[in-house]
């Protein structure tokens, strides 16, 4: 097998990470505008909303190296 991806532990990466928070982050926020500003409360503002609160939060989170890729060359 060729080209293997060795992953060294099960944790997601730091850029995983903070989009699933910033999913949960946009999931919140939806709630207390329903409950305390129901003028902002319209689901087409959450559904454009949250896309972009989560490629943000992907996209300014570093993230550190985590997978070993080990590359073999063809034996002849």
């Amino acid at each position: 097998m060729a080209n293997i991806v060795n992953q060294p532990s099960r944790n997601p990466t730091n850029k995983l990470t903070a989009a699933v928070v910033g999913s949960a982050v946009v999931e919140v926020l939806r709630a207390l505008a329903n409950h305390f500003f129901p003028d902002f409360a319209q689901p087409e503002l959450w559904t454009a909303l949250a896309p972009v609160i989560v490629f943000a939060c992907g996209w300014f989170i570093s993230d550190a190296p985590n997978v070993v890729v080990v590359t073999q060359d063809a034996q002849q």
